[in-house]
C-alpha cells in the first residue's frame, strides 16, 4: 500500500493530455501491467485525478483529506465568478491552476456548472504582465469570432479573445496580443504549454462551439473559483443588477440633469478618448442637444473578476444596448467595468464591444 501511495503522489502532482477517462482505466484495469497503469494515470486530467485520489484516501481512512477534496470537487457554494446571464446563454470560467474548463449556466437565477472539460494553459503561472511572458491573462474577456485555416497546431481552429480590453491598456498596463480559445492535433500535449493561450482538444472545441455566441459569451480566466453562500451570492447579484438600472435611468435623465449619470461614474474612469475629465465634457457638450432619451438593455451578463486589485474586484456587465435619443440612435454590445468605491458602485471603464 505505501508504494501505490506514493505513485499517487508522483502522478498527482503533474497534469499531462488526457489518454483513457478514469471509467474506463477502471473497465481496463485487468489488461494493464502496473507501469501502464502508472503511465495512465499520468494522463488523467486533474479533475479525474483528484476524483481517484478521494477514493483512496476515503479506503485508507483519511477522512479529513477526503472531505477537503470532496468540497474542492463538489463545492456546496455558489460559484460567484457568474452572476447574471440570459437563460439560454452561458458563460465560460477557466481555472488555470487546475487546468479546468467550466461552462456555467443559470437555473432558478442562481449559477451551475454543467460541463467541465481538461485544458492547457501558459506554461508560468501568474497573471500576464507583458507582451511574451507565456503567462495566460486573468480577467474577463469576449470571444470576438471563429477562426480557421490556421496551422495544424491550433487544431480545427481558434476563438481570439478581446485582450486587451480597455481597462489592460489604459488602467493595468498590459500589453501583448493573441489569446485565443484553440484546439490542437497534438493528444499528447503536455499541461501548462502554451504560450497564454487556453487550449482543448478538437473534440472539446466542437462541444464548446455549440456554446459559445461570439462578443456574447463572457469567458472569466481565474486562478481559482470563488463561491459564496446562496444569501450573499443573490445578495451580490441584485446590487449589481439594481446599480445598472440605476445608471440606466440616470442616463436617460440626463436632458434634465446630469449629475446624477455623471456621479456614477469613478473619478478613476477611461474610455478611448481619456478618462474622467474628457468623459464629463464629451457628455456636457452632446446632452446639451438631447431632448428625450429612451434606452433598452438586454441580453444582460454580469460576471466578477477573481483578482483583488489595487481598487478591489473588477465587475464587467455586458448587454446589447438599443439607444434613441431626439438626434441620434443606435444599437450595439456595450461593456461596463464596475468596481467598489467604499460602499459605492462605480463605474471604470466603458466601452463597445
Amino acid at each position: 500500500m505505501g508504494r501505490f501511495f506514493l505513485l499517487f503522489l508522483l502522478f498527482f502532482s503533474t497534469l499531462n493530455a488526457q489518454a483513457l477517462t478514469l471509467e474506463e482505466l477502471i473497465f481496463r484495469l485487468h489488461e494493464l501491467k502496473p507501469e501502464e497503469i502508472a503511465r495512465e494515470i499520468e494522463k488523467l486530467p486533474q479533475e479525474e485525478k483528484i476524483k481517484l485520489q478521494l477514493l483512496f484516501l476515503s479506503y485508507t481512512g483519511k477522512n479529513r483529506e477526503a472531505e477537503k477534496l470532496l468540497k474542492e470537487l463538489y463545492p456546496k457554494k455558489l460559484i460567484t465568478n457568474v452572476l447574471e446571464l440570459p437563460e439560454t446563454s452561458a458563460a465560460i470560467v477557466v481555472d488555470k491552476t487546475r487546468e479546468i474548463l467550466y461552462v456555467v449556466k443559470m437555473e432558478k437565477g442562481v449559477p451551475k456548472i454543467i460541463r467541465r472539460f481538461p485544458c492547457i494553459t501558459g506554461k508560468r503561472p501568474g497573471d500576464k504582465l507583458e507582451e511574451g511572458d507565456l503567462r495566460t491573462p486573468e480577467g474577463i474577456y469576449f470571444p470576438l469570432y471563429w477562426k480557421t485555416g490556421l496551422p495544424p497546431m491550433y487544431g480545427i481552429g481558434a476563438y481570439p479573445l478581446n485582450y486587451p480590453n480597455l481597462l489592460d491598456r489604459k488602467v493595468l498596463r498590459r500589453n501583448g496580443h493573441g489569446i485565443w480559445i484553440h484546439g490542437t492535433n497534438n493528444p499528447n500535449r503536455p499541461p501548462h504549454s502554451t504560450n497564454g493561450c487556453i487550449v482543448l482538444k478538437n473534440e472539446y472545441l466542437e462541444e464548446l462551439r455549440k456554446i459559445i455566441n461570439p462578443k456574447v459569451t463572457p469567458v472569466v480566466i481565474v486562478s481559482n473559483l470563488s463561491f459564496a453562500d446562496r444569501d450573499e451570492y443573490l445578495k451580490e447579484k441584485q446590487s449589481i443588477l439594481d446599480f445598472l438600472l440605476r445608471w440606466k435611468k440616470a442616463w436617460e435623465n440626463t436632458p434634465q440633469d446630469i449629475s446624477e449619470y455623471l456621479s456614477l461614474y469613478s473619478k478613476n474612469f477611461v474610455w478611448k478618448k481619456g478618462g474622467y475629465k474628457e468623459w464629463v465634457r464629451y457628455k456636457t457638450r452632446i446632452t446639451r442637444y438631447k431632448k428625450w432619451i429612451r434606452i433598452k438593455l438586454s441580453d444582460i451578463t454580469a460576471t466578477k473578476d477573481g483578482r483583488l486589485l489595487q481598487f478591489g474586484n473588477i465587475y464587467v456587465v455586458s448587454f446589447r444596448l438599443d439607444y434613441r435619443s431626439n438626434n441620434f440612435s443606435s444599437k450595439g454590445r456595450k461593456l461596463l467595468y464596475i468596481v467598489k468605491e467604499g460602499q459605492q458602485w462605480k463605474i471604470l471603464g466603458e466601452e463597445n464591444l
